[in-house]
């Protein structure tokens, strides 16, 4: 809750957004003027370099060094998504409140004690000679558009004009502090869900019996800051929490005989997209594809030997330690200070131990809400050590073949990925990417572990000691962010997401005779829920009305979460009904903090008594059959919205809404549309937000779809330009080609120094 004290200044930014918004109205531009608006002259360059832009504003560089190729990568990230990168660079380091006043204090102090910035200027003289120069090459690029636009106020994002906040220069360690934003690992969204659980009298059971399904919280059905729960709000700024889909099958599995590569990160919505396409083009780098705005890195591609694509592993790169015993002579404590607009500047203190920061001293973690009969909770993070995750994927788009791509990830370490390959060979693998700490394979007992299991971080092991697998005797690989096939010796993830969707993939995959890309694209909006007809199956067996309407909907249903489905709609609303009924309200909590609630029902109607379980279902069929006849399908439910991060702003928020449509799927279909236990209407809090497909057989078949559109300006075309081919399934092709480039994009400029 704010202070009383910081009301001057709620005031005060209130005020500076709504005079933001009537003096500053919204610009429209051509694609033409957008490509018209980069700087072409005084560039940091060696040489001159060209820029090739289609009618979505993708670019394709063109450089005669890899240098010179991060300053136009530069360039063209920051004429596209400033705005986006410098409010990143902003939260990642912790100084929101420079921007948006006391409001932000909290979540300041929050971010401070996470310190994303602890080892950048370590990981940047750890970092290679080449990838220095690429990573400066870079800054200067997106310094380059700053200086040519930051007197001139007309020119800054449009978000920065409204708040009146100057763009900034950037530094490498800048870039490498957002990086590690980009890292968050996946368990702090699992923290502030299921430490308020310790107080629990059977936590610990609790805790097991979570542990037995990859326990792990849903993802909430609307993706909205809540300056009482920062840290989950920014483990979701890159989908933390996510899921995702990635595939590739072996050249004698597909009709054309050449390997294949296909997937679709799942990442929370907004607009502009988290994810910005791309190709690069100089004599020693040539790749295309996904990659995050503010990172100079291709994190889902293609090269002219080799493709990748991936999931998130959900991986255990961070633990809590209980240290409220420790003695206070062992704490070291560090002082900063947070700058604060239209407010006084605010002095706060950190502590340390040797297990890591004390997460309890900060605001959304402190002692009331969070611990425990006193406790004082200490994390260690991976990403707290010295690595180098773009060079990483710098060399895995120089790689030409499987060892080469599996070394290239060897000091990959935050956040940990299951990369999956593909090559002109026809050659196929799956490895993990991460960095772990040499843990016994078995879950802990707690979330919170105890001083002695520390020691397990004295020996960290890397990708090359990590399963995987290449050329499997199936002929395809797949992930889904479950739990991998071969064991490991080492502890991976608490926080596996449920089998649903890898086994619909092998189903699918492991049925097919031979695969082509018809085939690999459908499976990206795929939403058939093979899982959900198993429980339905169960839940028809308990009810003795079999005439109803409701009965006939679920008994009809096919398992598709299509936007026109009944059976979808009754099914999703008996699942909440018949589980409140059947715990009550107090332990929901337990299935509400559940990655996976459906298997929490299945062991429920395989143990509860009979006569329990039919009587919740009596109890949920009439709900059922309300909101069946108040809704009809599913679609009128479930819901995506095309927001920018400000349509949150009372009455002004209409300016940065873009759309709202009916959509498929659900929370462990492939096309995944997460959402929580469904009550009425609701807003998907993710979904597939890109979609990619590599035949290695030809250079130019890179294909990808993306949710949103290119542009972070909302007065371009380029905006949401991608949404219709998105809804209709439709892909862009990028090819790798120069000439093929050169014939099919309509703008090029060159810059010059």
């Amino acid at each position: 809750m704010p202070r009383l004290t910081d009301l001057p200044g709620i005031a005060a930014l209130l005020a500076q957004v709504v005079i933001g918004h009537i003096t500053m109205p919204r610009r429209h531009f051509t694609i033409a003027q957008r490509v018209d608006a980069l700087p072409l002259a005084g560039a940091p360059l060696l040489a001159p370099i060209k820029i090739h832009w289609n009618d979505h504003l993708v670019p394709f560089i063109q450089a005669e060094n890899e240098r010179d190729l991060a300053v136009g990568l530069g360039i063209s990230h920051a004429h596209l998504r400033l705005g986006q990168i410098e409010f990143l660079k902003y939260v990642s380091q912790g100084r929101l409140s420079e921007i948006l006043g006391p409001i932000a204090n909290a979540t300041d102090h929050t971010l401070r004690v996470l310190d994303l910035a602890r080892v950048s200027k370590e990981c940047y003289a750890a970092m290679p000679e080449q990838s220095k120069q690429w990573m400066q090459g870079y800054a200067d690029g997106i310094n380059y558009v700053i200086a040519n636009i930051v007197d001139n106020r007309a020119l800054w994002p449009e978000e920065f004009q409204i708040l009146n906040v100057r763009p900034t220069a950037w530094s490498v360690e800048d870039l490498l502090t957002l990086a590690r934003l980009n890292c968050a690992d996946f368990s702090w969204g699992m923290w502030p869900k299921l430490l308020p659980l310790r107080k629990r009298k059977d936590w610990l059971a609790v805790w097991r019996h979570l542990m037995n399904f990859a326990g792990g919280p849903p993802v909430p059905a609307e993706n909205v800051l809540s300056t009482d729960d920062a840290l989950d709000w920014l483990s979701g700024l890159f989908g933390k929490p996510g899921g995702s889909n990635a595939v590739a099958v072996q050249a004698r599995k597909t009709v054309s005989g050449n390997a294949m590569l296909s997937g679709d990160p799942h990442l929370p919505l907004a607009l502009p997209s988290f994810w910005v396409l791309g190709g690069l083009h100089c004599p020693t780098l040539k790749t295309v594809g996904y990659m995050l705005p503010g990172l100079p890195a291709v994190m889902v591609g293609r090269s002219p030997q080799i493709a990748w694509g991936g999931t998130s592993m959900h991986a255990a790169s961070s633990d809590l330690f209980d240290v409220a015993k420790h003695a206070e002579s062992t704490f070291t404590q560090r002082r900063c200070v947070i700058a604060t607009r239209w407010g006084r500047a605010r002095e706060i203190t950190l502590t340390d131990s040797r297990f890591g920061p004390l997460l309890t001293d900060a605001p959304m973690f402190n002692k009331k809400t969070m611990a425990v009969n006193g406790s004082r909770l200490a994390f260690r993070w991976v990403g707290h050590q010295i690595s180098d995750e773009i060079t990483a994927m710098l060399n895995v788009a120089r790689a030409r073949n499987f060892d080469e791509f599996q070394f290239a990830l060897k000091d990959f370490a935050v956040a940990g990925q299951n990369m999956v390959y593909a090559d002109t060979e026809g050659n196929i693998a799956q490895l993990m990417a991460a960095r772990l700490p040499k843990r016994a394979a078995t879950r802990p007992d707690d979330i919170v572990l105890k001083s002695a299991d520390h020691d397990c971080w004295d020996e960290m092991v890397d990708t090359t000691a990590l399963p995987l697998r290449y050329n499997p005797s199936e002929g395809y690989v797949a992930s889904a962010n479950n739990k991998p096939e071969r064991d490991s010796d080492v502890l991976i993830s608490c926080f596996f997401s449920p089998d649903d969707r890898v086994a619909r993939l092998k189903s699918v995959l492991g049925s097919a005779a031979k695969i082509d890309r018809e085939l690999l694209c459908s499976l990206m909006t795929d939403v058939k829920s093979d899982s959900g007809i198993v429980l339905r199956d169960a839940l028809l067996a308990l009810i003795d009305r079999k005439q109803t309407a409701v009965y006939k909907c679920l008994a009809d249903w096919d398992g598709e979460y299509r936007t026109d489905s009944e059976g979808a709609l009754v099914f999703e609303f008996l699942l909440y009904h018949f589980a409140v009924a059947l715990h009550g309200k107090t332990d929901m909590a337990v299935l509400t903090v559940s990655w996976d609630p459906r298997s929490l029902l299945l062991a429920d109607i395989a143990k509860v008594p009979i006569a329990d379980l039919k009587n919740a279902v009596s109890l949920a069929l009439p709900k059922c059959e309300k909101a069946l006849k108040k809704y009809r399908h599913w679609g009128a439910v479930h819901r995506l919205r095309f927001n920018h991060p400000l349509a949150a702003l009372p009455l002004l928020g209409k300016r940065w809404r873009f759309g709202e449509v009916e959509i498929g799927g659900a929370n462990e279909t492939l096309m995944k549309s997460a959402h929580g236990f469904a009550t009425g209407k609701h807003y998907v809090g993710m979904s597939s937000t890109a979609r990619y497909f590599f035949d290695l057989g030809h250079s130019d078949e890179n294909w990808f779809a993306m949710l949103g559109g290119q542009d972070g300006c909302p007065g371009s075309p380029a905006f949401t330009d991608l949404i219709p081919a998105w809804n209709k399934q439709e892909m862009l092709q990028i090819p790798l080609d120069p000439e093929a480039i050169r014939l099919s994009y309509k703008y090029c400029v060159t810059i010059d120094a």
